[in-house]
């Protein structure tokens, strides 16, 4: 069909057609049809008042498509296969220390070779006998070596440089590792332990601080000061104020000493392992010295190590971040290459590796344009990208390579280069290449503007014209009634087997003034109730089946015979506004809605081709 001009296709409107239908719900395509060509209706009314050039629109929407097409911009199978390969090493945690050589990755190739050959020295020291702890001591340029001896505690996935993390997780408990090149340097790593990892734990703490280089009477005080509170805590008083009162950590002093979740290599490996050896909720440790002072930590909770569907978006998120994301995407590119016959020119990429020299290579000159051989350096689908191209690209720099071998870095420059063009092209054909993003994308292009539209004509009216609000109720306000009711009096008689002489004694009296006082004083054994008040339509279903006139009625109310006199007949009225406020509101906007479409359908015109919908109802009752 076409609707306001716009197309609207069979496949998309059997997608919504299905995506709107309720499992064990029948459904009519034909109602659907109506429903659907008014919410085309309402999305041509928005473009009309321009809602698709808003600024707040084009972002929203942009927003929106650039998160949906990195699911189509990587490899999703090399994705997942990295998920899960992270997810088991996640299961285990790794105890590891470590013996740092400077040198980070500007070094020159003389410097970076020394560095090498200290860390190799090294190894070699610790293979012959000598202890771990003071070699680190002794020649690492971490300087936490100070504090912990090159003993990193435990840690897991996420928590380490690439790397240094894949070192770890490929050595065997004792083993020492070659020299581990990472962008600070040389690492000599051995592993101490591993084991299946914990989970997370909430805990609160109180703390005394005695940091790294603190006077020996004032790490005194605080010790000292620790076992007074201790003993408090021993005599009963309250954890969380203590924490507020005396703990030196005052982002958790001020929530009673509470911190949040935490894992194994999130915070010093003295505070992990006492926070995780607390046996039961509710328990605190004694005294626990670490590096930066005294706590008392007191188990709050404890959950475990997630299956691979709980901790899935996490890692994903995190894997985003690292380098893993970038392998995802160089087998990506790798595939678009091969279909979309990627061709490099050779001679154009020998020029550049034969003319990049230390100038360029330091971003201090620019290539010989008049020497530059002319055409492509390499070509895609039709898409081209000439060496002048190229050679601007390297020079506006930015492209973080650091590295003195001209063959390094144009092959890295080029691959960066490759990398950026083949995606952009390939994220510029998303809608055409892909049926299901592209109703994605119409679908939530069309959600926008549905929802902002429906503000205008409906939403927004309804909470701000009150004066058409209350048009609208006294339209309709005999439309909700309160209920009919009366005002009587009831004789109820619960002595068994006496309604005669109780319906004889009521005649005999009721002409009287004090009609009620007489027949309650021949009733003194309690038989006789009396009750008067209003009743309202199904309040009481047997007072409903006696005819509402006034005057006296017998009736049978809850198996016992009685006399009700209705003395005045309760008419229904129209409720106050304030008892229907929500539903007039309701109505109300109901009521602006229909309005709306009737303007719509007289405003644009709309086409269905009755061959094509006859084809797709068919078709939807033969799935």
């Amino acid at each position: 069909m076409t609707v306001a001009g716009e197309n609207v296709s069979a496949g998309e409107f059997i997608r919504m057609y299905n995506k709107s239908k309720v499992a064990g719900t029948p459904s009519n395509i034909d109602e659907y049809l109506q429903q659907y060509i008014n919410f085309k209706l309402k999305v041509a009314d928005a473009m009309s008042e321009g809602l698709d050039t808003t600024r707040a629109f084009r972002n929203e929407f942009n927003g929106y498509r650039n998160q949906l097409a990195q699911n189509y911009l990587t490899d999703s199978n090399v994705k997942e296969k990295l998920l899960r390969e992270t997810y088991q090493r996640s299961l285990t945690e790794i105890k590891a220390r470590h013996i740092l050589i400077n040198c980070p990755s500007t070094a020159n190739p003389e410097d970076t070779l020394n560095a090498w050959k200290k860390a190799a020295e090294i190894k070699e020291r610790i293979n012959s006998g000598e202890s771990f702890e003071q070699v680190a001591r002794a020649t690492s340029d971490d300087p936490s070596v100070k504090i912990n001896g090159g003993n990193l505690g435990y840690f897991t996935v996420f928590q380490m440089i690439t790397p240094f993390e894949d070192a770890v997780y490929n050595l065997k408990t004792g083993k020492i590792s070659n020299p581990v090149r990472t962008p600070f340097g040389y690492h000599i790593i051995q592993v101490t332990d591993k084991r299946e990892a914990r989970g997370k734990v909430l805990v609160a703490h109180i703390m005394k601080a005695a940091p790294p280089g603190i006077e020996e009477n004032e790490a005194k005080k605080a010790e000292e000061s620790i076992r007074m509170i201790y003993s408090d805590l021993q005599n009963g008083a309250s954890f969380s104020e203590l924490a507020r009162k005396y703990s030196d950590h005052k982002e958790s002093a001020a929530v009673g000493g509470k911190m949040n979740w935490f894992g194994a290599g999130e915070i010093i490996t003295e505070f992990t392992e006492a926070a995780f050896s607390i046996p039961d909720t509710g328990l605190y440790t004694k005294p626990v010295r670490t590096p930066y002072g005294w706590h008392i930590i007191k188990l709050l909770d404890t959950k475990p190590h997630g299956s691979f569907s709980q901790t899935r978006s996490y890692l994903e998120s995190r894997m985003n971040q690292s380098h893993l994301n970038s392998l995802s995407k160089k087998s990506f590119v790798d595939t678009l290459k091969e279909e979309y016959n990627f061709k490099i020119n050779q001679q154009a990429y020998k020029w550049f590796v034969n003319n990049t020299d230390t100038l360029i290579l330091r971003g201090q000159a620019k290539y010989n344009r008049a020497l530059m051989p002319s055409g492509n350096l390499y070509s895609f689908a039709n898409q081209y990208f000439t060496t002048g191209d190229f050679a601007g690209y390297i020079e506006k720099r930015g492209l973080m390579i650091i590295t003195d071998d001209p063959v390094k870095f144009v092959d890295e420059a080029m691959e960066m280069c490759i990398s950026d063009q083949i995606l952009k092209y390939e994220n510029s054909i998303l809608e055409n290449k892909y049926t299901d993003f592209r109703y994605l994308m119409k679908e939530f292009h069309d959600g926008i503007l549905l929802f902002e539209i429906s503000g205008r004509k409906v939403w927004n009216r309804v909470s701000q014209d009150s004066s058409g609000l209350m048009h609208y109720y006294e339209q309709h306000k005999h439309e909700r009634l309160s209920r009919k009711g009366i005002d009587a009096k009831i004789y109820t008689f619960k002595g068994p087997g006496k309604e005669k002489k109780f319906y004889s004694a009521y005649r005999r009296y009721s002409r009287k003034n004090d009609c009620d006082k007489l027949i309650m004083e021949k009733y003194t054994d309690s038989t006789l109730v009396i009750t008067e008040g209003e009743w309202y339509t199904g309040d009481n279903p047997e007072l409903d089946r006696i005819k509402w006139v006034k005057g006296t009625h017998k009736c049978t109310i809850n198996g016992f015979p009685s006399i009700v006199v209705i003395r005045r007949i309760i008419e229904e009225k129209p409720l106050p506004f304030e008892a229907v406020a929500g539903d007039m509101l309701m109505g109300y906007q109901d009521y602006l809605e229909s309005e709306w479409i009737m303007q719509l359908k007289s405003k644009y015109n709309v086409n269905v081709d009755e061959q094509v919908f006859l084809e797709i109802k068919k078709a939807v009752r033969n799935e």
